[in-house]
């Protein structure tokens, strides 16, 4: 039998706390052998943590401007704060969450975007995923922040989502789901189910998908199309706009 690979990103108000619904559709999933992959980002605390040491949050394109003196508050907010915390509720609910912090080096390369715009904000490259998939097969759940390291060793500050397509992609997963704070992509103010890769453009051209969903949409879109079966865009694990083939 294949393993089946469910990479989750964690973001918004989910990341500050876990709806028993989601625990407990995770803990089926792990109980029936799929091997779950959380990357969680953690805007909220970032901001609360700058405000208290009085840093003004600088936004260029919907992009947190990072310097390098940022970073350290940053891996805090990410590992110390939202990570612990994430890692302490799937633990509670008998999930062998494992935070990956000093295997970042070693698992997710990264690159500058544009330094001279962005700072310490960063691409990914590739992912080396020989410690997740070790882990995996211990039957624990990696927990991974959206850190990533640049060949020279620099730590940078990496969009969630897109971390959490890259390790979709190099591991080949079953699907991605994109937890957010809405419910997905709506029209008329419904879901919509699904989205075949025909319909996207159609639907942005038309002005269903707009702001700050196209990156998204868009994202999803390369993701199955570099051969992951389905992206799911919702505010749980289940429900929300499926994009697929």
């Amino acid at each position: 039998m294949t393993t089946e690979y469910i990479v989750i990103k964690i973001g918004g108000v989910a990341s500050k706390q876990l709806t028993p619904e989601i625990l407990t559709k995770l803990s089926e999933w792990q109980q029936a052998g799929q091997k779950i992959i959380i990357v969680h980002g953690g805007g909220f605390a970032i901001n609360q943590l700058m405000e208290e040491h009085d840093i003004p949050i600088h936004k260029v394109n919907g992009l947190r401007v990072t310097s390098q003196s940022d970073m350290g508050l940053i891996k805090e907010a990410l590992v110390d704060m939202v990570g612990k915390n994430l890692a302490g509720q799937l633990r509670q609910a008998g999930l062998p969450a494992y935070q990956l912090v000093d295997e970042l080096p070693g698992l997710v390369h990264a690159d500058f975007l544009d330094q001279e715009t962005y700072g310490f904000v960063g691409e990914v490259k590739s992912i080396t995923n020989q410690t997740l998939v070790a882990l995996l097969s211990q039957d624990k759940l990696p927990l991974i922040p959206s850190l990533g390291y640049s060949e020279q060793g620099a730590l940078l500050n990496i969009n969630a989502d897109y971390l959490a397509r890259a390790v979709a992609i190099s591991l080949g997963a079953k699907k991605l789901i994109l937890m957010t704070d809405v419910k997905g992509v709506l029209e008329n103010g419904q879901v919509l189910e699904q989205l075949n890769l025909v319909d996207v453009q159609k639907k942005i051209d038309s002005g269903v998908i707009t702001g700050g969903m196209i990156p998204k949409i868009q994202s999803a879109v390369q993701t199955v199309q570099a051969g992951v079966e389905q992206v799911i865009i919702g505010d749980n694990l289940t429900d929300g706009t499926i994009i697929k083939e």
